[in-house]
């Protein structure tokens, strides 16, 4: 040994030898934190045809050829996706999707395409602490064996936070979306609502399974701007036994002649009805006292319909279908 360590080549080859042996060992480390993502996605539901790793030694990468995760709830499939973490710091992932977004359930089916889209989830021991989904372009499909319902944008964001835990109350979801241009079943030249801003709060477990009965819906602020037509709406929905959604929000609406032309271009009314319901909301800002031009109204769910103050607009959406 002592004459290896004296031979005059020892000390000029050693430097690269100690360094190979370190990739070794910081390889074998990067590929057992790989080996243990991909194993506890696959316990949590997630399933792919194919699945390559990359990255080494600064990141972990996952490729994954047709992913699809499975609850007893819903199933949502794609054709690829990435994953990127750091090799130890398990905790935040970066997801890339390509392709249409495609969810089934019992009550309908949804899909989301895009022009380019991006997840960060946050994660800690007690789960998930915030995730961020920027989307380019979302036009969005869903329907049931009877409703077809479409929705379309230029860009929209959509933010979840874990609420802060209160004392004697189910564990809840901060969540904040914003869109812009957004279109709601309306031809392609109909004016776009320009910007919608919404907060809400939800049942935590709507990460794992869908809303039940009883579930209620917070609506902290919705703000929505179309034209010369300005909507801000606060209040708080649940999801009655009935299958319908039942509640109330408080509107406060500036410019009532913009508003009867959004309530037509989205079909709440009817052309010929525009007159009647004029009159009406008319009748009830001028017993609330509002101005020509400002008023405040209820929209409330109940009995399966919908009303806005007193006039009613059209089936209330359902959350369940009849039985």
């Amino acid at each position: 040994m002592r004459a290896l360590l004296d031979h005059p080549r020892f000390w000029l080859f050693a430097p690269f030898v100690g360094l190979m042996c370190l990739c070794l060992v910081a390889f074998g480390f990067w590929h057992m934190a790989a080996s243990r993502i991909t194993d506890q996605l696959a316990a949590n539901g997630l399933s792919w045809q194919q699945l390559t790793r990359h990255g080494f030694p600064a990141r972990i990468t996952l490729q994954m050829q047709a992913p699809r995760y499975r609850n007893k709830d819903f199933l949502w499939q794609i054709d690829k996706a990435s994953a990127t973490l750091m090799p130890f710091n398990h905790g935040h992932a970066v997801f890339d999707f390509t392709g249409t977004h495609r969810l089934s359930t019992d009550d309908g089916r949804l899909t989301l395409a895009h022009q380019g889209n991006l997840m960060s989830l946050v994660r800690d021991a007690n789960g998930l602490l915030r995730a961020s989904f920027d989307v380019q372009a979302p036009r969005i499909n869903a329907g049931t064996n009877s409703i077809d319902r479409r929705v379309s944008a230029a860009h929209a964001t959509l933010h979840l936070r874990r609420a802060e835990a209160e004392s004697n109350t189910e564990p809840r979801l901060d969540v904040a979306l914003t869109a812009r241009d957004l279109r709601l079943n309306a031809p392609q030249a109909a004016r776009p609502i320009e910007r919608i801003d919404v907060t809400l709060n939800v049942p935590r477990h709507v990460m794992q399974q869908k809303l039940g009965s009883g579930d209620r819906v917070k609506l902290q602020r919705m703000t929505l701007q179309r034209g010369a037509l300005t909507l801000i709406a606060r209040g708080t929905v649940r999801l009655a036994e009935d299958g319908f959604v039942a509640g109330r929000l408080d509107l406060d609406l500036v410019n009532r002649q913009a508003l009867l032309d959004a309530l037509v271009e989205w079909r709440l009314i009817r052309p010929e009805a525009r007159r009647q319901t004029e009159l009406l909301i008319g009748l009830a800002s001028a017993f609330g006292g509002d101005t020509q031009d400002r008023l405040s109204l209820p929209l409330s769910f109940k009995g399966g319909r919908i009303f806005l103050g007193p006039i009613e607009l059209a089936a209330a959406p359902r959350w369940r279908g009849a039985r």
